[in-house]
């Protein structure tokens, strides 16, 4: 199916310069493209906030009691006080 798109001049060069680089044409970069964001925007749709940043939080274990004794009171009391909630 045809479709007209209007690229900026920075996109064309982009795209012409890639095409140039991979040996293939324009039109299959953009279709490649499309379909690549097509299927992560599909896939990120049904998605969490905490799924989507899931690799970003690290492994799940809780941070270290601090050594500071001021700081130690307050982790200490918001641990109690979360401990309770859950």
């Amino acid at each position: 199916m045809p479709l007209s798109i209007l690229l900026t001049p920075e996109e064309e060069a982009l795209l012409e310069a890639a095409s140039r680089q991979s040996a293939r044409s324009q039109s299959d970069l953009v279709r490649q493209s499309v379909r690549e964001l097509c299927q992560r925007l599909l896939e990120q749709a049904g998605s969490t906030p905490y799924e989507l940043g899931q690799d970003l939080f690290g492994a799940g274990h809780l941070a270290d009691a601090p050594t500071d004794p001021a700081k130690r009171d307050i982790w200490e009391s918001l641990h109690a006080k979360h401990r309770r909630l859950g």
